[in-house]
């Protein structure tokens, strides 16, 4: 190639190259994936179902949803950790993820403060202490004084530990001084067919989705773990109420991405998170069953999981009471 012609083609790319990079569609301009940590069935699957459908109005291209389970949410952390930074990954996270599992895994694929940032909370779930339909069990004074009287005669289910669930019987335990089994599974769903099976004990299920296993007679409601009675079961007392301890927890979720996502694409995802809170969707399938509607500002984000990291630190190094 001569000198002319090297310059010529020189020329010419650098025209072309800056129009390729100006022709490229603003975020977003394919679909997204939203990585669920839990299986399908639990109120984070629902909740980010529910968002995702939202979030695909708002933002103009398919949000899927993946579910991919396993230890507390740690495999689809560690996943999505190593995905590209570019905002089409992204990760509904719980406060078990950031504060819980750095204190119960020795190992994690993951690093809450360093591989992510955080975009927006979603919602805040109470959960409701219930039994199946058969259990022998008819309070959950009988439930703690079973297991005072004999450590792991009572078992209970999760979804993991780290899970909201895990964290809640977590609360009871160090709250009443008992010692139950923990079963674990790997869904919301399968620890809720365990109690009703009576492979187990107790659980702790979201009150989104407690309510429609009452009202089928599925499971018997003892107590909600929230600070007073919630609007969709008015009948079922706080623990306060019945053991007179404090005992307040669920899931807060949120979404994460990738440390590294361009801030232009955290704020376009932040506002449209936003947005799909206030839709009648959200309202009417979250909110008015249930769930707590949250602080949707990043910095609200990121300050709550300082928050629960410095809780959850305190709670798993003191002893039983």
């Amino acid at each position: 190639m001569n000198k002319g012609l090297r310059r010529w083609t020189a020329a010419l790319l650098g025209v072309v190259i800056p129009a390729a990079v100006a022709w490229a569609g603003p975020y977003p301009d394919q679909p997204i994936r939203l990585i669920v940590p839990f299986g399908a069935g639990g109120v984070t699957d629902t909740t980010a179902r529910v968002f995702a459908e939202g979030l695909t109005r708002e933002l103009g291209q398919p949000v899927v949803v993946e579910n991919r389970g396993g230890a507390g949410g740690s495999i689809a952390a560690g996943a999505v950790a190593k995905s590209p930074a570019d905002g089409y990954t992204l990760l509904v996270i719980t406060n078990g993820m950031v504060a819980v599992n750095p204190l119960i895994y020795k190992k994690l694929p993951y690093d809450p403060n360093k591989d992510f940032t955080y975009v927006a909370m979603l919602a805040n779930t109470p959960t409701v202490l219930a039994v199946g339909a058969e259990s022998p069990y008819a309070s959950l004074p009988d439930i703690i004084k079973a297991a005072s009287a004999q450590a792991d005669k009572i078992a209970f289910s999760t979804a993991g530990e780290g899970s909201d669930n895990y964290q809640v019987l977590e609360l009871l335990q160090q709250a009443t001084g008992v010692k139950m089994l923990h079963v674990p599974y790997k869904s919301g769903s399968e620890s809720m067919t365990a109690v009703m099976s009576r492979n187990t004990d107790l659980t702790a299920v979201s009150a989104v989705t407690a309510v429609g296993f009452i009202e089928a007679k599925q499971i018997r409601p003892f107590a909600v773990t929230s600070s007073g009675r919630l609007p969709n079961l008015p009948d079922v007392p706080t623990v306060k109420e019945v053991l007179g301890k404090d005992v307040e927890g669920g899931s807060l979720s949120g979404i994460a991405v990738p440390k590294g996502t361009p801030v232009e694409v955290v704020a376009r995802l932040n506002a449209a998170i936003a947005a799909v809170a206030k839709s009648a969707s959200v309202r009417d399938k979250i909110y008015t069953r249930g769930s707590e509607p949250v602080d949707g500002a990043q910095e609200a984000f990121e300050r709550k999981v300082v928050a629960e990291q410095k809780k959850w630190a305190d709670i798993l190094s003191r002893p039983a009471q």
